[in-house]
């Protein structure tokens, strides 16, 4: 008997094709007009993209229902479920009723990330790398309820359509961030919810600032939690912008060891839509 970790699909894992980190997500569903994809690696990212721009109507999500994660969890192995933000999506939700059903004799832990795509990665990353440790269950779910609380989510969208079409964000400050050309620096209120942190002028400005903000916070960071070392950066169809930002990141830091660079998948890409970037920290 061991210790799994599941994750909704918004959670943007690398080579989530190869399965390379053993991870097994739970797909949702988008729909974008009269066709629907299933978020299970095999979208194809620009065609979606595509198909959003030129779909008069906002895309749609479905979370995975509580059978499907259900199957996932049953077993004898004990099970921590990494889930979207509960104030942005209703798989929380679902992971928690599929906990009831599940089958054998494995213990469940539902976490609310509080966040989403690059958040949901640091905190698949960092289990996996306590778990490797030889942490127990017990003990990793105080440690995850831990790292969820104390990490911090940034972004820096080109379009804000899909979020204020979908209800994610208050429509005025999407309006505001088209009609002066605005470039807000996005992020989460401490309890999943998300926020207008910053606004900025131009996207290389927005960057630039994004990357201040990081080493800011990983400066502050550091005397209380020495081991946050660590940042995921995800992007949508820009890595020459993601990897400007990991170079300046790592410059500016003496905190941050290494910075992660992941590619959208499917449900993290309706939101952050072309040219997005997404961080946890």
């Amino acid at each position: 008997m061991g210790i799994k970790i599941l994750a909704d699909s918004c959670c943007d894992l690398p080579g989530f094709e190869k399965n390379d980190w053993g991870v097994r997500l739970i797909p949702l569903k988008i729909t974008v007009g009269d066709k629907t994809y299933v978020d299970d690696g095999s979208i194809d990212i620009p065609e979606l993209i595509s198909a959003m721009r030129n779909c008069p109507s906002s895309p749609a999500t479905a979370c995975p229902s509580p059978a499907d994660y259900a199957d996932a969890m049953s077993g004898d192995d004990d099970v921590i479920v990494v889930t979207l933000s509960s104030k942005l999506s209703g798989s929380y939700q679902s992971a928690k009723a599929g906990a009831e059903l599940k089958r054998g004799a494995g213990r469940v832990h539902v976490l609310d990330s509080q966040s989403a795509s690059a958040g949901e990665v640091l905190l698949v990353h960092n289990l996996l790398r306590l778990i490797r440790g030889g942490m127990g269950f017990s003990e990793l779910v105080v440690r995850a309820e831990k790292l969820a609380d104390d990490m911090k989510t940034f972004f820096v969208l080109q379009s804000l359509d899909n979020l204020v079409k979908t209800g994610r964000i208050n429509r005025l400050v999407g309006q505001l961030a088209s009609i002066l050309h605005m470039r807000p620096i996005m992020g989460e209120d401490g309890a999943g919810s998300i926020v207008l942190l910053e606004k900025i002028r131009g996207t290389q400005n927005a960057m630039r600032r994004l990357g201040d903000l990081v080493v800011e916070t990983a400066r502050h960071a550091a005397a209380a939690v020495p081991a946050r070392d660590t940042v995921v950066i995800a992007h949508c169809n820009c890595p020459d912008r993601a990897q400007e930002l990991k170079n300046a990141i790592l410059r500016g830091s003496k905190v941050i060891r290494d910075v992660l660079v992941v590619a959208t998948g499917g449900l993290s890409t309706v939101y952050a839509n072309d040219g997005g970037i997404v961080i946890g920290y």
